[in-house]
Parts: C-alpha cells; sequence; structure tokens
C-alpha cells in the first residue's frame, strides 16, 4: 500500500501575508466607511432642517401667515385643561413669557402624559431659544421626543431623547438644575439640536407698539433679546421694555415680514458637527454646517460666508453709518460638560476646566435688521461677496469685506 501523503497546510509567512494583507484592506476600508457614515449623517441632518422648513410654510399658510411659535398671550385665561386649573379660576398668564412657557409644558405633557409633579413649568424661563419647534410636534411626525429635533451627530441629544422619561440614567453628563429652584431638567430631552432664531420668534428690530393693557396705556418700545456678555450663550437678556409692560412682543411675526426668504436662515445648529474630526462653535468663522432657509431650501455655508450681523444691546449703536454697522455683538460661550468637544477655542475656564469661545460677531443670529435683512448675500463665493473677517482690535470691533447692509436700513433700529 502507497502511504497518504501529508496534507498540504498554511507556512507562518503565508499566514502573516494574509493577514498583512487583511489588515492593509480594513486600513484603506475604514476611512471610507467613516466618510460614508458622515455624509450619511450630514444627508439626515439635511433633512431634519428641510422638514422644518416645509413645516413652516405650511404652518404659516393655515395659521394667516403667522410664524411657527408659542401663541399663548397674558390676555388669555387659564385653559380649563390645565392640571390645577381650579386653582386658576379666573386669573390670567402674568405675561406672554409665562404664557408660552404654559404652552410648551402643556404641549409635552399631553404627548408624553407626564404629570404636572413630574414635569412642572420652569420659572423665569424663555422657551423660545430650545422649544419653539414644539407647537410645530404634529407638523414634524407628530411624536415627542422627536427625531427630527436631534442632529444626528448630537450623540448627547439623541441619548436623552431615547431615556426621555429617565435622562440621568444614560451615564451622558446632564444639566445639575434648570437654575430656577423647580425640577426643570425634565425639559432638556424635549429641546433641539437646532436653534429656532430671535427674528423668527420675537422682536429682532425695535418697534414701537401700543399696549391697551399696561397702567398707562400708550405706545411702548419692544425689547429686543441677546445673549448676556458670559451667559454661556443660553442666559438672554433684553434692552427695551419688559415683557410684562409690552404684550405681544413673542410669537407675532408673520412670513410675509421675510423679505428675502432665499437668503434669510430659520435656524441653526450651536455647533457645527458635520466637517472635521471635532466639532466647532457656530460662530467661529471656519465653522461649516447646513442651514435650512424661508424658501424651504437647505444650504451649507461655512460662517465667514454669512452676514457679521451686528451689536442689538444698545439702541444707540442702531441706525446708518459706517462706524454703527461694525458693531458686532461679542460673549463668551462656556462649553458644558455635555457639549461636544470643540476643535477652536479661544480660553479655559478656571473653575470648571471647559473650553470657552469668545464670540466677536452674531452672524446669522443676530442679523441687522431681522426678517427684514439677509443672512447670506446672493451669490456667495461668487463677485467677492464673501465677508473676510479680521481679528479683533483693541476696541474689541471686528471690520468686513464687501458687507452690504444697505436692504436693511428701513424702520426703527
Amino acid at each position: 500500500m502507497k502511504p497518504r501523503p501529508a496534507p498540504s497546510a498554511f507556512t507562518l509567512i503565508e499566514l502573516l501575508i494574509v493577514i498583512a494583507i487583511i489588515a492593509l484592506l480594513i486600513g484603506i476600508l475604514l476611512p471610507a466607511l467613516g466618510a460614508a457614515r458622515k455624509q450619511s449623517k450630514l444627508v439626515v441632518c439635511t433633512a431634519n432642517e428641510r422638514t422644518y422648513a416645509t413645516a413652516t410654510g405650511t404652518y404659516a399658510a393655515e395659521k394667516k401667515d403667522r410664524l411657527p411659535a408659542m401663541d399663548w398671550r397674558s390676555s388669555d385665561p387659564y385653559p380649563t385643561d390645565l392640571p390645577g386649573w381650579e386653582k386658576h379660576r379666573g386669573r390670567y398668564f402674568e405675561s406672554d413669557l409665562v404664557a408660552a412657557s404654559f404652552q410648551v409644558v402643556h404641549i409635552i405633557r399631553r404627548k408624553t402624559r407626564m404629570s404636572d409633579e413630574v414635569a412642572p413649568v420652569p420659572e423665569n424661563w424663555i422657551p423660545f431659544i430650545l422649544y419653539s419647534h414644539v407647537p410645530l410636534t404634529d407638523y414634524i411626525g407628530g411624536s415627542t421626543p422627536s427625531p427630527v429635533a436631534a442632529c444626528p451627530e448630537d450623540a448627547w441629544r439623541i441619548a436623552i431623547q431615547r431615556k426621555w422619561d429617565a435622562p440621568r440614567e444614560t451615564g451622558w453628563a446632564y444639566p445639575e438644575n434648570g437654575g430656577d429652584n423647580t425640577l426643570s431638567t425634565w425639559r432638556w430631552p424635549f429641546s433641539t439640536s437646532y436653534n429656532i432664531h430671535q427674528a423668527h420668534w420675537g422682536p429682532s428690530r425695535a418697534e414701537r407698539r401700543f399696549n391697551p393693557t399696561a397702567r398707562v396705556p400708550g405706545f411702548f418700545l419692544t425689547a429686543i433679546w441677546y445673549p448676556t456678555a458670559s451667559g454661556g450663550g443660553g442666559t438672554y437678556t433684553k434692552e427695551g421694555s419688559a415683557d410684562t409692560a409690552m404684550p405681544g412682543q413673542f410669537g407675532f411675526n408673520r412670513l410675509t415680514d421675510v423679505r428675502f426668504p432665499s437668503q434669510k436662515v430659520i435656524m441653526s445648529d450651536e455647533f457645527g458637527r458635520h466637517f472635521g474630526k471635532k466639532a466647532t462653535f457656530f460662530a467661529a468663522p471656519e465653522s461649516r454646517q447646513p442651514l435650512p432657509f424661508y424658501d424651504g431650501s437647505v444650504r451649507i455655508y461655512q460662517t465667514a460666508e454669512t452676514n457679521p450681523g451686528w451689536d442689538p444691546s444698545s439702541s444707540s449703536r442702531r441706525g446708518g453709518g459706517t462706524q454703527s454697522m461694525q458693531l458686532r455683538l461679542q460673549y463668551t460661550k462656556q462649553m458644558q460638560p455635555y457639549d461636544p468637544d470643540v476643535s477652536t477655542y479661544t480660553g479655559i475656564d478656571k473653575k470648571t476646566g471647559l473650553k470657552q469661545y469668545r464670540v466677536a460677531a452674531g452672524w446669522f443670529r443676530y442679523t441687522r435688521g431681522g426678517l427684514l435683512g439677509w443672512d447670506v448675500p446672493r451669490g456667495v463665493g461668487a463677485n467677492g461677496a464673501r465677508a473676510v473677517i479680521q481679528s479683533p482690535g483693541p476696541d474689541q470691533t471686528l471690520s468686513a469685506v464687501s458687507e452690504n447692509e444697505l436692504d436693511t436700513t428701513v424702520g426703527l433700529w
């Protein structure tokens, strides 16, 4: 009988060659897969913002041209379906701001069946900044928290959305308190990655409006809301009359107030998340993100390509003239533990060790002229329309090349 031949097998060298080839293929494919994943998230984010832009038009068509915003007023009595209505019988909301806060919480409670004990109405709250999308709930899918409200690169917000009834159990950093001595941190899972701009939900240029309910009826200057100098971009103050003196300053804007629909941005993310290894704060000139416009389009812009905006904190700085046009809104963004790590920053907070970004211009969030103004120039990138931003000088002003705000110089500023 002939002996059987020994079975063939890999030699050690052959095995090492195969492993090396596999490692090489993985090294080639992984960056491509990562880029594809990042691109897919950009597509989803763009779709989210397009949903908002479409919903804005639909809402305005159904609500007699009103832009989406809270519409409960200080002139309204407490609705009978509010928990504890009996103790408010015959009473009216203290101000439009309080009425708006109750409306947002009421919608969230109705959708989630949360009780008033678990979801109290926050005090001293400006719900417009991160919650103006709530009245659009039925226009963007009907559920809350809405998946459309979170950028797919906003891992923190997606995590707390998924566990909205116990967000502290996600393991992510979470606000310790709501800043108003109530259990108002419950509200964060219902916020949005996309901040609806102040021009949309409130006055962004001075207007004199008649208030017949004041102790001395007469005309009052509407308040313009803007971030405080060191409020982290989330603490707002105002220049003008108080909200209790001037009913009707929130949620009264109309879609037809927008003079340049294809150049006016509805909302934006606080961070540019889709380009680069790390996020960038939106006010960094190199930051890029998709932006939704009132004409229903969504387009990607670099911040330096947009209108540098202006400083609304003093009525003496408003008006014509090149000097007043170059005074920019400046404040310091204090990063929070739940914010993404940013690639560009201007300092470190000595107490918290977190990064800071000193904002030298409000850009498209605070465009002079409000809804009458524009955020991106016509044909940006062509004909030298790009705004070139220089570093702040000793007087903390900026100069912008090729800036043209003449379209917005109509009316009282």
